[in-house]
């Protein structure tokens, strides 16, 4: 692993970072080379005989876990496979492939696989996302420094952009150029990306069916998630989250957002499968609505062990290749920042 094929400038990184340990975070837009740098990083530590966490906070762009997640593997002596990295059991659900509507859960989950894996590990890298425009980038980024507190922030780009941070890091931060090698990836290579991950992800899926009473339309770090919201009344089946009323299509495929005046299908949306404590235990697809059993059935992957006692849509819906067929926002956190 000694041998890595360093871009040129980049090159002095293994000289100055022989005897690191602690936290090392990476900021740069979109397309600058950032996953290369972290995966180096990654190889060229565990070549020194580091204990390893690798943390990917990038929802649409993931390496470690699957697409709308953040993620985190720790490894020594041997990198992960990509099974591993994929199937890891460190990961939090945001369920959208931008934190833009979800900064705080975004931020706080992120932390709190930071500080999980600094415990553990002598070195912790830490990949973030391409989302710089303000105000929400910014607040991101703010928030991921302030909670993670990393001993060095590398950044990506030319020291211009880089400025503000520059005053507010001081020492911490060191700008990097942009290697040769960084090529633009196209909305549809991200895409299909994806596909590529959701299809892997869903091979090993099965049918879950559960009481129509675990969905729930907010994560687990937001006291409403605790609380069922399903309602009956006379032919009715809805719910009621946050003030809005959610009613049911008589087929169960759709719901309908009254005060949005939205009707918005909900088979085939991604999800969040939880424990009661709100434990992530995996991923699903909404298969089937029954409201005469009262039932929900969930295509779901489960990588980590507990009884589903939720399940919470994203914002995405799937085929059952794991191509993209629709966004849509059901579930809302009392901080979403769609108005910005």
């Amino acid at each position: 692993m000694r041998d890595l094929s360093w871009p040129a400038e980049w090159s002095f990184l293994a000289a100055g970072l022989s005897r690191f340990r602690g936290t090392i975070m990476v900021l740069a837009p979109g397309d600058r080379g950032k996953s290369t740098l972290i995966r180096l990083l990654y190889l060229f530590f565990l070549g020194e005989g580091r204990r390893v966490g690798w943390i990917d906070s990038d929802l649409g762009q993931s390496t470690v876990g699957p697409p709308t997640t953040v993620g985190l593997v720790i490894s020594r002596g041997k990198a992960v496979t990509f099974e591993e990295r994929l199937f890891t059991p460190h990961f939090h659900f945001i369920g959208d492939t931008t934190p833009e509507h979800e900064i705080v859960a975004t931020a706080c989950y992120a932390a709190e696989l930071a500080h999980f894996a600094s415990a553990r590990c002598d070195v912790v890298l830490f990949d973030t996302c391409g989302l710089f425009s303000y105000p929400s980038g910014y607040l991101l980024k703010m928030l991921k420094i302030r909670l993670v507190d990393p001993e060095v922030v590398l950044a990506v780009g030319e020291k211009e952009e880089f400025a503000m941070w520059q005053r507010f890091l001081r020492d911490r931060l060191l700008v990097l150029p942009v290697p040769k090698e960084a090529t633009e990836k196209r909305h549809e290579f991200r895409r299909g990306y994806r596909q590529q991950l959701f299809t892997r992800y869903f091979a090993q899926k099965k049918v879950l069916t559960l009481p129509l009473e675990m969905l729930r339309f907010s994560l687990p770090c937001y006291p409403y998630f605790f609380e069922s919201a399903l309602r009956q009344e006379k032919d009715e089946v809805f719910f009621l989250a946050r003030g809005e009323k959610l009613l049911f299509s008589d087929d169960g495929a759709s719901l309908f957002m009254e005060k949005r005046g939205q009707q918005i299908p909900i088979l085939g949306m991604l999800c969040g499968i939880f424990s009661e404590e709100g434990k992530e235990l995996g991923l699903g697809m909404i298969q089937e609505v029954n409201l005469r059993e009262g039932t929900i059935a969930v295509w779901g992957v489960c990588v980590n062990p507990g009884k589903p006692g939720a399940i919470v849509p994203g914002c995405l819906r799937l085929d059952e290749r794991g191509e993209e067929k629709g966004r849509h926002f059901l579930f809302s956190s009392p901080l979403r920042m769609e108005r910005w």
